[in-house]
Formats: structure tokens, sequence, C-alpha cells
């Protein structure tokens, strides 16, 4: 795995977009599936555009694995920096309706992150094509950044909200 290069940015945020179709937040921002696809790799791609800056965004070769991690110190996704990488664009992309729902989301999971204490390493994202899911990428990913964590001496956090996302995460510690 390695850091995401300029050139596999476009694949990286695709890569993003399948594999979060069907994310309860991506429902709760776009309920219609054409908009779903139509607005998920701008969307994910903020996220992703958000880690090239700020963490580490990386990849397996063809970017068909892809995980967004924010180091200890930077794991709070502050408004401004959202808005540099062009998420201020987000009532204009999803909606008034779309941005109001990610706002509440977001609002709902900030608590959670919250009460995380101390350093620690914060999973944004990962994702796998679903043409490359059950492979061992989406894995390789998390261990990329739970190996850093672990010589560190400190937790790794995420926000899931699927049953079977908690199973696929509790298996990697």
């Amino acid at each position: 795995m390695e850091l995401i290069t300029p050139d596999q940015r476009a694949a990286a945020a695709q890569t993003l977009a399948d594999a979060f179709a069907d994310d309860p937040l991506m429902h709760i921002i776009a309920t219609d599936e054409r908009k779903r696809r139509d607005v998920g790799p701008w969307f994910l791609g903020g996220a992703l555009d958000y880690g090239m800056r700020w963490g580490e965004a990386v990849a397996n070769e063809d970017a068909s694995a892809v995980a967004v991690w924010l180091p200890p110190g930077e794991t709070t996704m502050s408004p401004l920096r959202m808005m540099r990488v062009g998420l201020w664009r987000l009532p204009f992309k999803l909606g008034l309706r779309g941005a109001a729902s990610f706002m509440s989301a977001l609002s709902a999971t900030e608590k959670f992150h919250k009460t995380v204490e101390g350093p620690h390493w914060y999973l944004v994202a990962v994702g796998t094509s679903p043409s490359q899911q059950g492979q061992g990428l989406g894995s390789a990913l998390i261990e990329h950044g739970t190996a850093k964590a672990d010589a560190a001496g400190i937790p790794c956090y995420l926000e899931t909200a699927t049953d079977r996302n908690i199973a696929f995460y509790s298996k990697r510690g």
C-alpha cells in the first residue's frame, strides 16, 4: 500500500463511491440511487482530498482499495479545511436537504469521536471496489494504519453504521 498520487485520485474517489454506494450515510445525503451515483465520487473525493492534504490516503497499485487515515493531532476534520478541499459546494451538489442531513449526521458522530481521549489514528474511510472485495485488500489497508498506531501504543478510531462492518472491523482489532 502506498500513498495515493494525484494521477490515482479519480480512480480512488470512484472506488470509495462504489464501496459506499449502499452505506447508510450515502442514503442519508442522497435518497435517490441515481443521485448517490452522481455525487458519490465528488463527496467521497472530498474526504480523499482531505486525507491527501492532512493525513494519509493510501491505496493499492490500481486504486481499487483505498483508505483515508488522519494521524494523531489531526483527527478532527475542521470546517475550514473541509471548505479548502471543496466541500463548501455541499449544498449545491447535494441540495439543501442533503447538506442538512449530512451536517446532522456529522454532528451526531462527532459526539462519539469526542469521547476518544488522547492521541489516536482516525480511519475516515476504507473501501474496496465491489469486484475486488474478499481478497484481503481492505484488511491490508487497515493494517497499514493499525501498525503505526500499535508502534506508537495508541488506539485507532472509526465510525460505522452497519452490523456487517462492525464484525469486519472487530476481526481486525
